[in-house]
């Protein structure tokens, strides 16, 4: 197949093509084509299929009182799995929430949707039987509930409510039936991340290195920083405690801890996090407050273990029981002893299993569907490392076709954010191209992504920018040494931020590769910056738009 071709497919395999009747592959009308070959429907049509031939399910909530799941499914709608195995029915269709959390005491739902007006939530409130109600009523031209927790009596529901245009949010209190807001002074990005007796746990985001936990108290009006150094990413009332999760703070020696505040004494405690060695994805108190559920993950990998609070230190009392090699998403506590999630993996779909403590019992809810053509037809992923210009470690990982008879051409993939973590989940496109194509690809998690640290995520800020794209021209060193990839057929892909560091390769390899596929990608940071919306942490993240050195240096080395 010619590389043009190639070049073509890959970019239309993101388009549907379904109900077409000429005999020739249409170019989208978006596409302009030059000096590229016809290509005929039949030697392409197998690579299409319905979407309803691939079935997953993501985890909502759960609703402990009925011991049922609240799910995804391929509407992307609300849907209740009532029993493990059961057919997922249909929920409450024609909304597609941010968040959804189910009352504790009973199976209200609340969730958040900009149905209304795009881009900015509001809050709602579903009893399973009549229309959803929204609870939350706007002042301002720019306001949006970004997050939202219930009390744990079920009787109210504290939010924040962000003004994007002030650059403010005001903490409220809804009792189902009207709304309160606290005379609490919060600057910027704040979200609600969870309350105990008349306390709630605040986060103030910055950038994603630079955030803080802050402990408000409704009584006394006070608002009392948990963490005021480093970086508290998660926070949590266990057995009534409050505990953040900070790293690279003075208080945790420079690593990664819990901290915890009296909140009359004021007095801190440091709990040891020394039994989590891994990239740690996640901390989920159970509903008694007695355990932890910790998401630990090794080279994109999750196991998944529980811990009790011991000598101010995490012990492990069961062991990782997430048995396979799997992403995990969207933990929960189906009850004090059963926990649920979601796992994939890169050759199948999201699916969602428990595991119960006492019985050690796993029980599968949901079951993948795949089309059999593409049933084990990639290998495992592989981690892959490589050293950058600066001999910073770079690393990702690459999905191989199950057989390759000559050299495999090469599509490099760029995540956006940049302060994203890429793992072997699901991919429906990988599976393809690989199938079908021959193509291996190579997913990268270049200086800025999420994961490994904070200087990490910040190494590619402001004028250090072009260090990333520099990390994809030494990956392309790599390929060129290894004996099953053809380095004269090497394609970057990137979404987003990652469509921007695709285009600035392109230019600056431009003689190392083959063609770009940037999906709808940040052109020009100067002008994103310039945009009404952006806040602080995006100009922490790319710079001053008002520096012009600064902006004409981003400019100049795309060229």
């Amino acid at each position: 197949m010619k590389i043009q071709t190639l070049a073509v497919i890959l970019s239309c395999l993101l388009i549907s093509v379904h109900g077409q009747q000429s005999d020739d592959f249409p170019v989208p009308a978006s596409f302009q084509s030059e000096g590229i070959p016809r290509i005929k429907n039949d030697d392409v049509k197998h690579l299409f299929f319905e979407p309803s031939a691939i079935k997953s399910n993501l985890i909502w909530d759960v609703d402990r009182t009925a011991r049922k799941l609240l799910v995804t499914d391929e509407k992307n709608a609300i849907y209740s799995v009532d029993s493990p195995l059961s057919a997922p029915r249909l929920a409450l269709d024609g909304r597609v929430p941010s968040t959804l959390r189910v009352n504790p005491t009973s199976s209200v739902v609340a969730f958040n949707n900009d149905k209304e007006d795009p881009d900015n939530y509001a809050l709602f409130l579903w009893d399973g039987k009549s229309e959803a109600r929204k609870l939350s009523r706007f002042d301002g031209k720019d306001d949006s509930v970004d997050s939202f927790v219930w009390d744990r009596d079920g009787k109210s529901i504290f939010y924040t409510l962000n003004d994007y245009e002030a650059k403010t949010t005001k903490l409220c209190q809804s009792d189902l039936t009207a709304s309160k807001c606290f005379a609490v002074e919060l600057k910027g990005l704040w979200n609600v991340i969870d309350n105990n007796r008349g306390n709630i746990l605040l986060k103030y985001w910055k950038s994603s290195s630079n955030q803080h936990i802050y402990l408000y108290s409704i009584g006394s009006g006070k608002l009392t920083p948990l963490s005021e150094s480093g970086n508290a990413t998660k926070a949590f009332f266990l057995d009534g405690k409050p505990l953040a999760l900070s790293e690279d703070s003075p208080e945790c020696g420079g690593g990664r801890c819990l901290i915890s505040v009296d909140p009359r004494s004021g007095t801190k405690e440091i709990i040891s996090l020394k039994n989590v060695r891994g990239h740690l994805g996640d901390l989920k108190p159970s509903p008694d407050g007695k355990s932890l559920l910790i998401q630990e993950a090794f080279d994109g990998i999750d196991s998944l273990w529980i811990g009790k609070l011991k000598s101010k230190s995490i012990v492990p009392v069961v062991p990782n029981f997430l048995n396979g090699s799997y992403v995990v998403w969207n933990t929960r506590w189906l009850s004090s002893s059963e926990v649920v999630f979601t796992v994939e993996n890169i050759g199948q779909p999201a699916f969602i299993k428990s595991f119960d403590l006492k019985t050690k019992k796993t029980t599968v809810w949901t079951k993948p569907r795949l089309p059999e053509v593409l049933t084990d037809s990639v290998k495992p992923p592989e981690t892959i490392r490589w050293k950058s210009f600066d001999s910073k470690e770079i690393s990702g990982y690459i999905v191989k076709p199950a057989k390759i008879e000559k050299k495999s051409p090469v599509l490099v993939f760029i995540h956006g954010g940049p302060q994203v973590l890429d793992r072997p989940t699901f991919s429906s496109l990988d599976v393809r191209f690989a199938t079908f194509l021959g193509l291996s690809i190579i997913h990268t998690n270049i200086r800025g992504s999420r994961g490994f640290g904070n200087d990490f995520m910040d190494a590619d800020n402001g004028a250090k920018r072009e260090d990333a794209v520099r990390d994809i021209s030494s990956l392309l060193d790599w390929i060129e040494k290894q004996p099953d990839l053809d380095a004269d057929n090497v394609f970057i892909r990137g979404e987003s931020y990652g469509g921007f560091v695709a285009l600035a390769t392109g230019l600056k390899e431009s003689s190392r590769i083959r063609a770009v596929i940037a999906e709808y990608p940040l052109v020009s940071i100067r002008n994103y910056l310039q945009q009404s919306w952006i806040d602080e942490f995006a100009k922490n993240e790319y710079g001053d738009p008002k520096d012009e050195i600064l902006m004409k240096s981003l400019m100049s080395f795309r060229h």
